[in-house]
């Protein structure tokens, strides 16, 4: 069971049509860990991502949560 890695936050830039810079910051998830088995998310799967007293949290996002979600996507069909 892997239950923790070191890994690093990173910004890959980009430069746009107009010459702007865009910014698309990245957390590396490496596979020994994304692989394990007690991993708790799927492929695809859309997370909750949150900062709590200088933490960065990321869960899966709550039933409630995805049944609105889907509600407002459904209105706006």
């Amino acid at each position: 069971m892997v239950d923790r890695v070191l890994t690093k936050y990173s910004v890959a830039k980009k430069k746009g049509k107009s010459g702007a810079i865009y910014r698309s910051p990245r957390i590396y998830l490496p596979t020994k860990l994304t692989d394990d088995s007690t991993f708790p998310f799927k492929e695809e799967e859309e997370v909750l991502v949150r900062i709590s007293a200088r933490r960065l949290i990321v869960e899966k996002v709550p039933k409630k949560m995805r049944e609105e979600a889907k509600e407002e996507v459904e209105v706006v069909q």
